[in-house]
């Protein structure tokens, strides 16, 4: 699970907060604990905004370049929380299993079958397989990795492994996953990049030490040749057991400035970028095509603070608030029409998707609701916002200018994203806006991340014991129970809302290639055709 902008995060292990599982800090450019959910198809997938076509022969199997807004600083994959570092994570590593484009289901990686049970998983891996270096991989280094990302107490996404008690190699090509309790998703936990199969014999000789040097060998579909502060390079690998990309060189730039990413692939610099402003899709031109690409699995709150210190604390106040908002103005002025309002705690891309909420705001009703309340003859809230980031910028306004036809005034204060990341961790706010998403389909995650203690709820402070029961439930149920601690879990957070759906969690990206060469799926991983 992710939140792609909080800058700073907190694992529950060491004491935090996009998702389905995550850590406390540094900037993300795209993080600190995720939550990996890892918390995209459905109905928006994804769609080219301009008239003119990317040219189908530029570059059709050349190398590309990308701009994203941050790269790994690290190749350790438990260190990577930024939407642009888990998706180039994902290009590298090879794991059992490959979440599908549409996030909803996934198919065999390495492993040739995955037969799921309630005390242990058995994976029979595919024979021949090899790492980038030539050597052969097999079950023992299967297990050495998971092992060791068991035993990682830095891992941002240690609570995915939680369930798993010990993995071990009974024979070359089989894995058993013992289990504390019944995991129906850890098929999906198989497909994030920070299951990553790694060789034993490479673990055992660097330790604690792994990532230290040089790139590892690897199983996925690229290998990682040169790495800096700046950019990233992944060559194809040659022993990569599924068909081989038409592209055998990305490189990775990173560019902080999203106007720069944009203006180099208008200049023919870059190939592709991501993390455009919605609002620079009328400045392309030429080659040049916006897309883009909703989560399937992910929204924009407006995060309320639930603690003491604030009048959202009274339930009352954040549903006339959640009320008066007019989301699809939000929609129209800071994703210039191109997203979906978000009515449901998932969203609308979810198979989980339960609408409750208004598009448009209902200013009588939420009038009716303040009656009563500390804000029944006005009150002032701060709302704090990113200074760089445009989109959060016009939701503050809007916010601000809905409120106000209902007696609350909002101030607005911008600031660094470090320093608002501190004022959401110690609760110092009314208003923030928090975008979250998870890879998959899967609500387990997301929810954990969301909702549960993982990051306190998403830093509103908002604490249920009910709804942590019956996020264990979705976690270790399948079928009509699961479906039933999820609807239970859906009317729980409609009666407290600690937290107001807004918009779905989307990208913007301009590219100069087709879409079948590269784009970005609904789970937000690369497609590299």
């Amino acid at each position: 699970m992710f939140e792609p902008n909080a800058d700073i995060y907190e694992s529950p292990s060491r004491n935090p907060e996009v998702g389905p599982y995550r850590r406390v800090p540094r900037n993300r450019g795209w993080g600190a604990k995720a939550a990996g959910a890892v918390v995209m198809a459905g109905a928006l997938a994804l769609t080219a905004c301009t008239s003119q076509p990317a040219d189908p022969a530029a570059n059709a199997d050349g190398p590309l370049k990308i701009g994203v807004a941050s790269i790994p600083a690290t190749l350790d994959p438990g260190q990577n929380f930024q939407l642009g570092e888990y998706a180039i994570m994902n290009l590298v590593g090879g794991t059992l299993t490959n979440l599908n484009s549409d996030g909803k289901s996934v198919s065999m990686g390495l492993a040739d079958t995955v037969t799921p049970g309630d005390s242990n998983y058995v994976v029979k891996l595919k024979p021949g397989l090899k790492f980038s270096d030539g050597s052969p991989l097999t079950a023992t280094d299967v297990a050495a990795s998971f092992e060791y990302y068991l035993a990682d107490k830095t891992n941002g996404y240690d609570y995915t492994f939680a369930p798993v008690q010990k993995v071990t190699a009974t024979d070359d090509l089989t894995v058993n996953f013992e289990l504390k309790r019944p995991y129906p998703g850890l098929e999906y936990t198989f497909t994030y990049p920070t299951s990553a199969v790694i060789p034993a014999k490479v673990i055992k000789e660097k330790g604690k030490d792994l990532y230290k040097g040089g790139p590892l060998p690897t199983a996925g579909k690229y290998q990682v040749t040169s790495f800096d502060a700046n950019e990233v390079i992944l060559e194809a690998n040659p022993n990569y057991e599924g068909t081989q990309p038409s592209a055998k060189t990305l490189t990775f730039k990173r560019i902080t400035d999203p106007a720069a990413r944009l203006a180099q692939v208008q200049g023919g610099q870059l190939d592709y970028a991501t993390q455009i402003s919605p609002k620079n899709i009328p400045q392309l031109s030429g080659a040049v095509q916006a897309r883009t690409a909703q989560a399937v699995n992910g929204n924009v709150f407006l995060g309320m603070n639930n603690r003491d210190n604030s009048v959202l604390s009274d339930v009352r106040i954040r549903k006339a608030i959640s009320a008066a908002i007019s989301r699809d103005q939000i929609n129209q002025v800071a994703f210039a029409g191109k997203n979906t309002p978000a009515l449901s705690l998932f969203g609308s891309s979810s198979k989980n998707n339960r609408p409750f909420l208004a598009a448009q705001p209902k200013v009588e009703e939420a009038k009716q609701l303040l009656i009563g309340t500390r804000c029944a003859d006005g009150c002032t809230l701060r709302f704090i916002a990113a200074s760089d980031d445009e989109t959060i910028s016009d939701i503050a306004l809007i916010v601000q200018q809905n409120l106000n036809a209902i007696g609350i005034q909002v101030n607005i204060e911008k600031a660094e994203k470090t320093v608002l990341a501190q004022q959401a961790n110690e609760g110092n706010y009314d208003f923030r806006a928090s975008e979250t998403y998870d890879a998959a389909d899967t609500p387990g995650p997301f929810l954990a991340f969301v909702l549960g203690p993982t990051v306190k709820a998403l830093r509103t402070g908002y604490s249920s014991p009910e709804v942590n029961q019956l996020i264990e439930t979705i976690q270790a149920t399948s079928g009509s129970q699961a479906d039933s601690a999820l609807d239970q879990l859906n009317a729980v957070f409609e009666k407290d809302l600690p937290m107001a759906p807004i918009a779905n969690f989307m990208v913007v990206s301009a590219s100069r290639v087709p879409a079948e060469r590269l784009d970005l799926d609904p789970t937000l991983f690369f497609h590299v055709g």
